[in-house]
């Protein structure tokens, strides 16, 4: 399978497509002498951020069997640091927005849809606030739900696929801690994957395709959570800056 895999800010990620990671689970999936669950990560920019000043947060990457850019601004960083100066960096800029990475990066939430809709397949979905596991299970039939963190149930399941959503960071330190512990195939932190499949919160307003496809997502949720701001200049002005500093 050919890729390219970078160091971002210290942490190496893959440019793994979409569809060679739904290949990469089906072939995990199908395995029967697994040691371990396969841990992937798709890392937004907040990701490198809080690897470099949390290291329970930097361990736990470090365990993942892939790391998969989830959001513009990290292929546009995956892309700048192959050939890292000003002028790369000019024209990076102008290629995310005329939109030209769109459909090049992982989306997490994608990504937990065609999951989801894959019926030949075991899914557990574990964390999320308010029941919005249980609302989503029920929309794709077949999946498992439990809101708080218990190992017991899901090893009592045994699903092929476990999508966990404790928090930010969070959940990786979490699969990281339990990974051995873990009767699955696969392992994914899902962040607001199932806020936003069942259109819970800021998402009710879906962000439209454009705004997808300028890199702009960040912006969208922060325009309707004012509280989400703080995380959006992090990803949008100081992610951004470190990457051009340390490419």
């Amino acid at each position: 399978m050919n890729h390219i895999k970078a160091n971002i800010l210290g942490v190496g990620v893959s440019s793994t497509t979409s569809t060679e990671v739904l290949s990469i689970i089906n072939d995990q999936c199908q395995m029967s002498n697994q040691r371990k669950p396969y841990l992937i990560v798709t890392a937004y920019s907040e990701f490198f951020l809080e690897a470099k000043t949390n290291p329970k947060f930097k361990l736990a990457l470090e365990k993942a069997d892939l790391i998969v850019p989830d959001g513009v601004s990290v292929i546009a960083a995956l892309d700048y640091v192959q050939k890292p100066s000003f002028l790369y960096g000019l024209y990076v800029g102008w290629k995310i927005i005329s939109g030209q990475y769109y459909g090049k990066t992982v989306v997490g939430v994608d990504l937990v849809r065609k999951l989801l809709e894959d019926k030949t397949k075991k899914v557990f979905l574990l964390g999320g606030w308010n029941g919005v596991a249980e609302t989503v299970s029920k929309k794709y039939h077949g999946a498992f739900s439990e809101d708080q963190s218990n190992i017991k149930a899901i090893n009592k399941y045994k699903p092929e696929i476990l999508l966990v959503a404790l928090g930010r960071f969070k959940q990786e330190i979490w699969i990281a801690e339990n990974l051995k512990k873990l009767n699955c195939k696969v392992v994914m932190g899902v962040g607001s994957s199932f806020d936003e499949i069942a259109g819970e919160g800021v998402w009710k307003y879906p962000s439209p395709n454009w705004v997808n496809k300028m890199g702009l997502k960040w912006l969208w949720r922060a325009l309707h959570n004012p509280r989400h701001w703080p995380r959006a200049l992090r990803a949008s002005i100081l992610f951004p800056w470190k990457v051009w500093r340390h490419g």
